[in-house]
């Protein structure tokens, strides 16, 4: 992992997906961004809810496709305890790109969807854009 070394805080991500191959391509992607540190991977729910738990989290990546339990379960726990995983922002990364899953995922919370075939580069857009906002509020997310 790359140090990021302005004085601005980075964007802090979780990428919770269950294929290992993915993480290390998606993570090696996000670490070519300037203002980005992975700061932790998890490919099940309860490992991903307890790593947002501690902290140090500002946005999750979110795979539906689990392990241990499901991206949906993720999503539902952010919604229904915000304070205790500190406002964790989240985006969905998968294959289940049906409008049903979409709509699903919105009403659970997540600020946008990304289909794994076709939205790679659609993704890191949001992520350089979000690191863009962050560095405009003088800090990336939570404090």
């Amino acid at each position: 992992m790359r140090l990021v070394t302005s004085d601005i805080d980075p964007l802090r991500i979780l990428l919770v997906e269950d294929s290992a191959l993915l993480r290390d391509m998606l993570g090696e992607m996000l670490d070519e961004i300037d203002g980005v540190v992975l700061n932790g991977e998890a490919d099940g729910e309860c490992a991903a809810l307890q790593q947002m738990e501690i902290g140090d989290v500002d946005l999750a990546i979110v795979d539906l496709e689990l392990n241990q339990g499901s991206g949906f379960g993720v999503l539902q726990r952010l919604k229904q305890e915000p304070s205790r995983f500190g406002g964790v922002r989240a985006v969905v990364f998968s294959t289940h790109a049906h409008r049903a899953v979409r709509q699903r995922c919105e009403a659970l919370g997540a600020e946008a969807f990304f289909d794994k075939a076709e939205g790679m580069d659609d993704l890191l857009d949001f992520v350089e854009t979000a690191v863009r906002q962050g560095q405009q509020r003088g800090h990336s997310g939570r404090d």
